[in-house]
């Protein structure tokens, strides 16, 4: 029988999701805390698991992350249970390893969505067992490139220490020889009058020390000037070395490329994205009902045993905007000049972050078929607006918004590739 431990620190909501799972045929088993769910699954083996966030003591992220960790726990399914909202929030539950959020509050048809996704309970549409992932043929690691930040380091922590040993090693020389040369001092009464006899061995300890302090410095310059030597011809070696490396990089890069197996589109397995992928204007990219679609082809994809990657490409168009009586941008009216309008597309970093966006439902789709087919992968790829379909034309007088914003909507678009394993030679 497939079982479940649920665990939160509330009462009410281990309860009502119990009700739920048990409607289904699941039976549940309840832990108040992660502490305690952690001593549950030292002895139990749960079917999936359904964690709380904010609880006393050890949070859900805490405990996520302790089950992912330990060998023994690590491939129980994991939901987040919890009221917890946001892309920024799904996004942390996924990459500590969990399949997704199951919002707290949920219609029952909701729920047993999510369980048919997690192949918990029979779904109506025919499911195609995976076959088991060949085992990938060991390639051959492409060489590394040489971090220049960390040859500059290396140069630089290198004559810095070179400079520091050539000046304690010029300060003990000159303190030697200053030494040496010294004169002890003999007490008198009086000081004598200098003599002539005096002066000159005066100064030709002076000349002398003078001649000790010219050789001892043109021994450091031939010194450093030798360090210096050879660290330029190590740093030119470096270079040399990395220029190769890169050379070698670029080889390998355009051999894979050439041997790559080219993509494929969906059409060849029957399936398509209606209005041709086009999104409007202020709508999240990959949202509810696109999480419906791809189900679709991720359903698809299973019963033609497909291994490989699905790689989904958003592109955003460059509308036509003014600014609202909010602040905020919205689409120019149509018969206004669209030389005259107040913002023209987002700058691309905006863009790029605009067409990342993808909702709870979405992402919990993406994450339940990569978990049904392991030999799945699905990516998602904003390009912001530098790729138009269609080329926006130079401004002109009488051009309108609305045949500006007609373009514009035409290049704002999803865009769907399939790309095989190499290692299957299926598609």
């Amino acid at each position: 029988m497939t079982t479940a431990l649920i665990v939160d620190d509330s009462r009410l909501a281990r309860q009502m999701l119990k009700r739920q799972l048990a409607e289904h045929g699941i039976a549940s088993d309840m832990a108040q805390s992660a502490e305690a769910a952690l001593d549950y699954l030292r002895d139990h083996r749960p079917d999936v698991v359904f964690l709380d966030h904010l609880m006393p003591g050890m949070d859900g992220f805490e405990a996520l992350e302790a089950i992912k960790t330990n060998p023994l726990t690590a491939t129980i399914p994991v939901m987040m249970y919890t009221s917890q909202e946001g892309e920024l929030y799904l996004g942390q539950a996924r990459a500590l390893g969990a399949l997704g959020v199951l919002p707290k509050g949920l219609q029952p048809a909701d729920v047993s969505k999510v369980l048919k996704n997690l192949r918990l309970v029979p779904s109506n549409a025919s499911e195609v067992e995976p076959e088991p992932a060949p085992a990938s043929a060991p390639s051959e690691a492409a060489p590394q490139l040489l971090d220049r930040e960390r040859l500059e380091a290396f140069l630089e922590e290198l004559f810095y220490k070179h400079g520091n040993a050539l000046r304690a090693e010029l300060s003990r020389d000159l303190k030697r020889e200053l030494a040496a040369s010294k004169p002890e001092p003999a007490p008198a009464p009086s000081p004598p009058a200098p003599t002539h006899s005096t002066l000159t061995r005066a100064f030709g300890v002076a000349a002398a020390l003078l001649g000790i302090a010219a050789v001892v410095l043109g021994y450091l310059l031939f010194t450093t000037t030798r360090l210096l030597e050879q660290s330029d011809q190590r740093s030119r070696r470096l270079l040399s070395e990395m220029t190769a490396t890169d050379a070698a990089n670029a080889r390998a890069f355009d051999a894979l490329r050439a041997t790559a197996r080219p993509a494929t589109t969906p059409k060849q397995i029957g399936w398509s994205l209606p209005a041709g992928g086009q999104f409007a204007f202020g709508e999240v990219p990959l949202d509810d009902s696109r999480a419906e679609e791809f189900n679709g082809l991720f359903q698809r994809l299973a019963e033609a045993g497909f291994a490989g990657t699905v790689t989904i490409d958003v592109h955003v168009g460059r509308f036509c905007m003014n600014y609202g009586p909010d602040g905020g941008l919205q689409l120019a009216a149509p018969e206004q000049p669209a030389t005259s309008c107040e913002q023209v597309g987002w700058p691309e970093i905006e863009a790029t972050t605009l067409g990342n966006r993808q909702s709870p439902a979405f992402a919990n789709t993406v994450a339940s078929a990569e978990a049904a087919n392991p030999r799945l992968h699905v990516e998602t790829v904003s390009h912001g607006s530098s790729e138009p379909a269609l080329d926006y034309p130079p401004p002109r007088y009488d051009m309108t918004a609305g045949e500006w914003n007609r373009i514009a909507g035409t290049n704002q678009r999803i865009e769907v590739r399939l790309t095989a394993d190499e290692t299957t030679g299926r598609r």
